[in-house]
């Protein structure tokens, strides 16, 4: 078996590309920009793969890559005007004595609390990965963790 600095585009895709998939699925909510984000993943790594140092594993290189682009992409739909019927003036805010679902309170976190919770409870990420993969401290990820973890305890009571 190949070291995994030794891996190929062909094995690195194979090993990797349900994991970008998945992740940019959960960061961008459309499929089908989730497939054009593994495609511009790959060119990426393809045109800057000299310059990996090896200091974290190259799935957590691929994923850092896939974090960047996601967020750029969502910051450019960000800044491009949504269209709204003008008799829907806000969505439905349930109150707090109503019981809402899982799946309605992470609707309600921002894309960046929404990532912390999808890296670690649905990836499985450990905290180290997660902190290579966010550029953050390893303390940095368990406080913000922790801060997600209550606002949705908040959201679900």
């Amino acid at each position: 078996m190949k070291r995994e600095e030794e891996k190929t585009v062909k094995e690195l895709f194979s090993s990797y590309s349900d994991d970008i998939l998945n992740y940019s699925m959960s960061l961008l909510k459309d499929y089908d920009d989730a497939k054009d984000a593994l495609q511009e993943v790959f060119i990426k790594y393809i045109n800057t793969k000299d310059s990996f140092r090896g200091e974290c594993s190259y799935k957590t290189w691929l994923l850092t890559i896939t974090r960047n682009y996601c967020f750029k992409k969502l910051n450019g739909k960000a800044n491009k005007p949504i269209p709204l019927d003008e008799n829907f003036l806000r969505t439905y805010e349930p109150k707090y004595e109503d019981k809402i679902s899982l799946n309605d309170a992470m609707s309600r976190l921002s894309h960046e609390e929404y990532e912390l919770i999808y890296l670690r409870e649905y990836a499985c990420h450990s905290y180290q990965e997660m902190a290579e993969i966010l550029g953050i401290s390893i303390d940095n990820v368990k406080v913000k963790l922790f801060r997600v973890r209550q606002q949705l305890r908040k959201y679900l009571k």
